[in-house]
């Protein structure tokens, strides 16, 4: 249930969820947290995002977020293997595992997570990021849910090659050392201790 936890980590405000928090809470949670912090913290990150700042504005993480959801479809062959749960699987296995998962325990979900667990199946969001075309629905889809962001579809529209590259660049540079800090985090953490004696 970690991933379930996981998905569904910007819920969870503030501290007073972890008094009663099981160890899958608190792994899931923290990892989210972690993934958000060390991402947005790193330089490759800051630089990748300056760069799309002109046209992206400030939509420009969002649209590096999504960008990244599109490379690790391309990617998949060479990511894969970074994770021991998905060196064996499909890019479609491993959205199909965590789909189910979240299925399953939908209770449990929090805040925008809950609102969101129903179009993952009905309207094949992850699948959908697999094309450029599936990534600029996704924006339109988040503009017209959220006017602050108005600017993200027209980014994707005007995405040219010098974007795409350094996007790709930045993914392929930054989502290696992305997964061996989660793996590096995770074991370290009390809550994987716990599980792991369990």
């Amino acid at each position: 249930m970690v991933r379930v936890f996981n998905f569904s980590g910007d819920g969870f405000r503030g501290l007073h969820w972890k008094t009663t928090a099981s160890s899958e809470m608190l792994l899931g949670v923290e990892l989210h947290r972690f993934i958000d912090s060390f991402t947005d913290e790193h330089e490759l990150t800051k630089k990748a995002k300056a760069l799309l700042r002109p046209k992206a504005k400030r939509t420009a993480s969002i649209a590096l977020d999504l960008l990244g959801d599109y490379f690790l479809h391309k990617h998949w062959e060479t990511m894969r293997v970074m994770q021991d749960h998905s060196t064996s699987l499909t890019v479609e296995h491993f959205i199909n595992s965590m789909i189910t998962e979240i299925d399953t325990h939908r209770s449990l979900l929090v805040g925008k997570a809950s609102r969101m667990a129903p179009y993952l199946t009905s309207e094949n969001w992850l699948m959908s990021y697999q094309t450029l075309d599936g990534i600029g629905h996704a924006a339109q889809g988040m503009a017209l849910r959220h006017p602050a962001v108005k600017d993200l579809p027209l980014f994707f529209k005007q995405l040219d090659s010098g974007d795409y590259q350094i996007a790709e660049q930045w993914f392929l540079e930054f989502y290696p050392k992305l997964m061996q800090a989660c793996q590096q985090w995770t074991l370290a953490h009390p809550a994987h201790k716990m599980l792991s004696l369990s």
